[in-house]
């Protein structure tokens, strides 16, 4: 969890597990089976960059915008004529100018953003990620007409 310019492990630690009667854990999040480095999983994402198909309906576009933000614990929500709302605590971020591929297209790149940040503060920190947010984060490929 990004806390200012520094990852809080902490907290990020009690967001992802918490202690179960017995002495193990359940995970919050098991779906993150990808354990690496902010740095690594930046490495990921960027290697990705122009392979991973862009979206063919409203409903992956969506799909794509909420495994992009979960790999960031951030909220989402689709406000009407394609708008989409993100908040991960400390601020929220309203993408409503465009219609929806294109507001998805600027809300991936400010997750991006953050990503890139924190993989060059702290990039030798650990942490889960998942496949599905290393897809989601990284920059779809071009239609030949857009090319």
């Amino acid at each position: 969890m990004l806390s200012g310019s520094k990852i809080d492990v902490t907290a990020t630690e009690s967001q992802k597990n918490y202690p179960v009667p017995g002495g193990s854990e359940i995970k919050t999040w098991p779906h993150r089976t990808l354990e690496m480095t902010w740095g690594e999983f930046w490495s990921a994402v960027k290697a990705n960059d122009g392979k991973i198909p862009a979206p063919a309906s409203d409903d992956e576009i969506k799909q794509r915008v909420l495994d992009a933000a979960d790999e960031l614990n951030c909220e989402v929500q689709f406000l009407e004529d394609g708008g989409i709302w993100i908040g991960d605590g400390e601020a929220e971020h309203y993408f409503n100018v465009y219609g929806l591929r294109e507001n998805a297209e600027n809300a991936i790149t400010m997750l991006r953003h953050e990503v890139c940040y924190a993989a060059e503060a702290c990039g030798d920190d650990l942490d889960d990620w998942s496949e599905a947010g290393i897809r989601a984060l990284s920059e779809w490929a071009k239609h030949p007409k857009e090319a």
